[in-house]
């Protein structure tokens, strides 16, 4: 996810071979977008795996989970709701399990156990940074109940979402309403890492450059929690000013790899995601 921008930039290049002798239809020369998308995709998508590994589908929260940063859960006890859940990573950049460096603190409010029927998880931030980028906004997980595979649903909303990149500081912003489906995993309480999620949904958001954009899910995210990148699944970005050149963006079949493959212009590339 991290070098998207570089590969986004690499097929526009290439792109302008095709399309250099109809001016009026060249497609952006500039894909910042593609790349603000991705970075606010997996940093809030991170604090999510985050989240999972304090709770489970047993309504259950664990401040002993290992792994990076301090849990403290307040009130500690079985019976009282709400509970606040808070993460510290501290102010030193820390190597979490899933090779993201993060520091600052993520708070989440649990209205009731994560396995009720709309109970909701309210999730904000305090100086929290994610691979140095400074990441701002509000992440409301709600509980849908189980649909007709008996699997866990959760809508995701994110709100007054930025981006500010450590490089430029420059800021982007962004937005996204998600419908998350726990797959698989969630009858295995103490094993976070063969949980599996399908994401469905959209976003939207303006770049750094300040180009608007939408991205469309077109078949479901697969993540599992146990590997780094998204495994399987497809989606569109389109810039708001360039309509008639999405980019279309395939994860795979669903091996645990580095890769993937983008479609721009009806041509194909091979991509390898560091």
């Amino acid at each position: 996810m991290k070098t998207l921008k570089l590969i986004f930039a690499t097929l526009i290049t290439t792109s302008l071979v095709f399309t250099s002798c109809k001016k009026e239809e060249k497609p952006p020369t500039n894909t910042a977008a593609a790349g603000d998308n991705a970075q606010a995709e997996n940093a809030f998508a991170g604090i999510w795996k985050e989240i999972s590994t304090v709770t489970d589908t047993s309504g259950a929260l664990r401040a002993n989970r290992g792994g990076c940063g301090t849990v403290t859960i307040s009130p500690f006890d079985l019976v009282t709701w709400p509970k606040t859940v808070i993460i510290d990573y501290g102010t030193v950049n820390c190597a979490g399990s899933d090779g993201n460096n993060r520091r600052g603190i993520v708070a989440a409010i649990f209205s009731a156990p994560f396995h009720d029927s709309l109970a909701k998880i309210t999730i904000t931030l305090t100086n929290y940074f994610h691979n140095d980028y400074n990441i701002k906004g509000t992440q409301v997980v709600t509980n849908k109940g189980r649909n007709s595979l008996s699997h866990p649903v959760y809508n995701v909303d994110v709100t007054n979402a930025s981006v500010t990149n450590p490089n430029t500081n420059k800021t982007a912003s962004w937005a996204t309403n998600q419908d998350r489906e726990f797959y698989a995993g969630y009858n295995t309480h103490f094993n976070v890492y063969d949980d599996v999620y399908l994401i469905y949904g959209n976003a939207n958001g303006i770049s750094e450059d300040g180009q608007p954009y939408t991205i469309v899910i077109n078949s479901p995210l697969k993540v599992n929690i146990g590997c780094q990148w998204v495994v399987k699944g497809d989606l569109t970005l389109t810039l708001l000013n360039y309509p008639a050149y999405p980019i279309d963006f395939d994860y795979g079949a669903g091996t645990c790899d580095n890769q993937a493959t983008a479609t721009l212009n009806n041509v194909t590339y091979n991509i390898t995601m560091n």
